[in-house]
């Protein structure tokens, strides 16, 4: 390939690349990110608390997300774990519901922490990891109910 026909292919490129762009080559057209500004505090405040696994000690991936909300017969779609958990907060009309969802949570930390408590008897030497895990895990599980009663009571 001689430097011409690089030249040729990088002008052919440009001008694809502009008719697919249009006018948005300063990212200008860009969709906006969703972001936590649309939904009540608490929404924002489980998802900081809760849904991190340095806070809560249980990583709840987008299968479980999807899991938990399937559990309330919320039909939600894969897409970032951010983006499905403000899905499935979209559920919540009534503190009932708000307490469907806490029972997920409340669910889903509770078998994770099974599976700690199996580890960490199983492989004495991992206990104090997976029982940091799990003492997080019981806190998150307050949280929620913090939650509940200081936005729903």
């Amino acid at each position: 390939m001689n430097e011409n026909d690089i030249n040729e292919f990088r002008s052919e490129f440009e001008a694809i690349k502009k008719q697919a762009m249009g006018d948005c080559d300063d990212g200008s057209c860009d969709t906006p990110q969703e972001s936590f500004d649309d939904y009540p505090d608490y929404v924002r405040a489980i998802y900081a608390e809760v849904m991190p696994p340095i806070k809560s000690g249980i990583y709840f991936s987008r299968w479980d997300v999807k899991g938990m909300a399937a559990e309330v017969d919320e039909h939600i779609v894969m897409d970032t774990r951010e983006r499905m958990f403000q899905h499935f907060m979209r559920f919540i009309s009534s503190p009932e519901d708000m307490r469907n969802v806490i029972e997920q949570f409340d669910k889903h930390i509770d078998m994770k922490c099974d599976i700690y408590r199996e580890y960490s008897e199983r492989f004495p030497s991992t206990k104090e990891i997976f029982d940091d895990k799990i003492e997080k895990g019981n806190r998150a599980k307050l949280y929620l109910q913090k939650v509940y009663a200081d936005f729903f009571e």
